[in-house]
């Protein structure tokens, strides 16, 4: 991977003492990583605690810009154009004739979350081929007349990558975009059941790499004197390419877990799989629960967020108020620089608060507790606590058994034995690395979970009674979903 260049925020006449306020503020919202630059170097970074600078996170809908730039570097090659028809192009998949809309569809439709269809669909659902069931699928109205936010829809583009160049997205974006830029070595997107890159989700990324794609376009597709992206595609993605100020009432959704209030930010204008931003000239990539690649070409600046939070709008709140007042600030008090200096290095997930013994530990270690069905899919609990050492949980579930130790007024960085590709969105307990921390609250144990590579931070909490348990586990995130009574017997 290659590393931006830094600079201090006060070199780059931004007030470090706004940024550090800044920072704190939004670490009341479950946010994982904040990554600003200016000028084109990197001004302030910082992740919480145990989220780390090198760890892949689960960028959502942020991809589809992504997807949206492999189709500009696709355009600039001669392979298609933003007219052509999506049937044109994907021949020969469709046994029988279309509904008429459908045939109507083109690139530009797609990209600009125009297609005509009314309803989302959840594509995990959809069997095997799921380019299959979105150009089979009937299509309300007409194409091109009304943004309507339909998620599923750029799965299409993916799969038109995929026609034109034998290449998935990913493969396509290798050479063109990924090695050019430096991104990191670990970068991945998932992959439909057909072998297809999602498109709509699915890129796993960290702050840097978020950040250097926020660079290409800051700079109009040019990156270190190389055009890599055209000049005219940047213009034509940044732009407002559609009106959404009825975003709110399309969307029928109001006020929805992962995706906040449909404030301003989100009725600014859409360009091609970019959202325009309050502030004069931005715009930006953005992902359920706070993901967001953000472009501001008036004040030369990028900022790369990643979170947990179910009130994304606030976080946009959050950087508006702090960050543009900050700029073009001359600052001369090197004081300022070490506040935030200390802010960034001080950040962290509030660990479990309580007492690290209980007086019946030692006669519940080793017991193992048969859970009644319950919404997060648990089976079975079992808890360690050695008279000397870390106690540790095992969870069984129908995906497998989560093992992992637990500290104490601390993260504990864990392996837990889940297959981080056997996941699926449904899942709530699903990937691989987990940090975890725990302590007694009376007679409760409490363990948070962050799952370190998503937006989930999870709570655990046990109450042990005669040879049962009572308790919950707390999604911070998920669709909705928010909490699930946990009742269990000795097995």
């Amino acid at each position: 991977m290659e590393r931006l260049e830094r600079a201090a925020a006060a070199a780059c006449n931004v007030d470090p003492l706004r940024l550090a306020e800044m920072y704190e503020e939004l670490g009341k919202y479950n946010v994982h990583s904040v990554m600003v630059t200016r000028h084109g170097k990197v001004i302030a970074e910082g992740w919480w605690a145990p989220y780390k600078a090198e760890y892949n996170h689960i960028q959502y809908s942020v991809s589809k810009s992504f997807v949206g730039t492999a189709i500009g570097l696709a355009v600039s090659e001669g392979l298609l154009t933003v007219e052509d028809r999506i049937l044109d192009i994907l021949d020969g998949i469709l046994p029988s004739r279309p509904c008429e809309n459908m045939e109507k569809l083109t690139i530009r439709h797609v990209l600009t979350m125009s297609t005509g269809y009314r309803t989302e669909r959840n594509m995990f659902q959809e069997g095997e081929s799921w380019i299959y069931s979105l150009l089979s699928s009937y299509i309300d109205d007409e194409p091109g007349k009304e943004f309507r936010y339909i998620s599923s829809s750029t799965y299409i583009l993916s799969a038109v990558i995929h026609k034109l160049t034998g290449q998935n997205v990913f493969d396509y974006l290798k050479p063109r975009l990924f090695e050019p830029l430096g991104f990191s070595e670990n970068i991945w997107w998932e992959t439909s059941p057909e072998g297809l890159n999602t498109g709509f989700n699915g890129l796993n990324a960290t702050a840097e790499d978020i950040t250097k794609l926020a660079l290409l376009y800051l700079n109009n597709g040019q990156w270190k004197g190389r055009q890599i992206l055209p000049k005219d595609w940047v213009r034509e993605a940044s732009d407002i390419q559609i009106r959404n100020i009825h975003n709110d009432k399309n969307q029928k959704l109001g006020y929805r877990q992962g995706f906040g209030r449909f404030s301003e930010d989100w009725k600014s204008g859409y360009g091609y799989l970019f959202w325009h931003c309050v502030p004069k000239g931005a715009y930006r990539g953005d992902g359920i629960y706070g993901q967001m690649c953000v472009v501001m070409p008036e004040q030369d600046m990028t900022v790369a967020v990643a979170a947990g939070c179910s009130e994304p709008d606030r976080i946009l709140d959050i950087v508006w108020k702090y960050l543009l007042p900050a700029v073009d600030v001359v600052c001369t008090n090197d004081e300022a620089q070490h506040i935030l200096e200390r802010k960034l290095r001080e950040l962290e997930i509030p660990t479990v608060k309580g007492e690290q013994y209980h007086p019946n530990q030692e006669y519940l270690s080793g017991r193992v507790f048969k859970v009644a069905r319950n919404g997060a899919g648990i089976w079975q609990i079992g808890f360690l606590f050695p008279e000397n050492g870390m106690p540790s949980v095992s969870i069984v579930t129908e995906k497998g058994i989560f093992k992992a130790w637990i500290g104490y007024e601390k993260w504990v960085e864990n392996e837990t034995g889940y297959d981080p590709d056997g996941f699926s969105c449904d899942n709530v307990i699903f990937f691989n690395d987990a940090a975890l921390s725990g302590a007694w609250q009376e007679d409760e144990y409490v363990i948070k979970l962050v799952y370190t590579r998503t937006p989930f931070v999870d709570t655990l909490r046990v109450r042990f009674l005669d040879g049962r348990i009572a308790g919950s586990y707390t999604h911070t995130v998920k669709y909705g979903q928010k909490s699930y009574e946990i009742i269990g017997i000795e097995d």
